[in-house]
């Protein structure tokens, strides 16, 4: 099938951008669990356009370029407030499953410990850098529940994909960047009162690029992703109804590798050749380890070849 047909196969049924990875082939498409990109990073990204029309406040920075601290009036209540959202998180992330049964529960609950160890690890990470490394060589209140806040943001898209050591790492490099980001904008006089640019748009952006990098495949416990099954993924086209079930057998490899039965071609008209698969209409999603050897040497005839 050409590849715009299934383009607008896949518009259909989702957002086209969002499902272009598997539309054409190479995957899973963008996979944002809880929202680090389409909540955060778009609330970010408005936050600096606002910020940059509004300008800065009075007194924030001086004729020379240098920067004033303008620091919040309770930095107690600051802190009460992170605690707030922190408890918040294990309803946006876990809550994200949409279900608390079956696989359901099983994403909900490693969205729930990866979003604890994340937050933590962003809260410590931002707190060391600022201790050992930042202007004054002591903790900051203010930037370590950034930290926090940062760690929470940039594990909401990853939250049920990877696993708990990895999330810890995703937090730590997020105290890291919130930091730097804080310091980045203030040398471009954006003045950003609470660090909404740091927290949500860099760490957004940071969140939607740890999915590709952490995700195993094998955290969410096979569930599936973004309509593909979890795994090592290949699509490929098979041919319409009709193929025997002896050829299926044949290329699939034997007993327990699956293959295309009349009951297949009747529901669907199409076929499982190898390993665990999901079937979706003019193709099939493979998560077998052979699933590339599959495509390069085993790929299924057409009509026309087996005629």
């Amino acid at each position: 099938m050409p590849c715009w047909r299934r383009a607008r196969q896949e518009f259909s049924i989702g957002s086209l951008i969002q499902n272009l990875g598997r539309t054409f082939g190479f995957g899973n498409g963008a996979v944002d669990f809880a929202g680090s990109g389409v909540v955060h990073m778009i609330g970010g990204s408005i936050a600096l356009a606002g910020a940059i029309a509004v300008g800065p406040r009075i007194g924030r920075f001086n004729k020379d370029g240098s920067a004033n601290a303008m620091p919040g009036h309770n930095i107690p209540m600051g802190v009460l407030g992170t605690i707030i959202l922190f408890f918040g998180w294990f309803g946006f992330n876990p809550g994200s499953s949409l279900a608390f049964t079956g696989s359901g529960r099983e994403l909900a609950v490693l969205a729930a410990v990866n979003t604890l160890l994340a937050g933590a690890a962003g809260g410590v990470s931002s707190m060391l850098y600022m201790w050992w490394l930042g202007p004054a060589r002591k903790p900051d209140p203010g930037l370590s529940v950034n930290g926090i806040l940062a760690g929470l943001v940039a594990i909401t898209a990853p939250c049920a994909f990877v696993s708990p050591l990895a999330s810890m790492v995703i937090g730590l490099i997020s105290g890291v960047i919130v930091c730097l980001a804080t310091f980045g904008i203030e040398k471009l006089h954006i003045d950003d009162p609470v660090g909404a640019v740091p927290v949500h748009f860099c760490n957004g952006l940071w969140g939607v690029i740890a999915v590709g990098l952490f995700a195993d495949g094998k955290s969410n416990y096979g569930g599936s992703w973004n309509g593909v099954a979890a795994g090592c993924a290949v699509s490929t086209p098979l041919p319409r109804a009709g193929a025997a079930a002896g050829e299926g057998a044949e290329r699939g490899g034997g007993a327990g590798t699956g293959s295309i039965t009349g009951a297949d071609a009747a529901a669907g008209g199409e076929g499982c050749w190898s390993g665990t698969a999901v079937v979706v209409p003019e193709r099939i999603t493979m998560t077998s380890p052979q699933a590339l050897h599959f495509i390069l040497n085993e790929r299924p005839a057409s009509s026309s070849e087996t005629a």
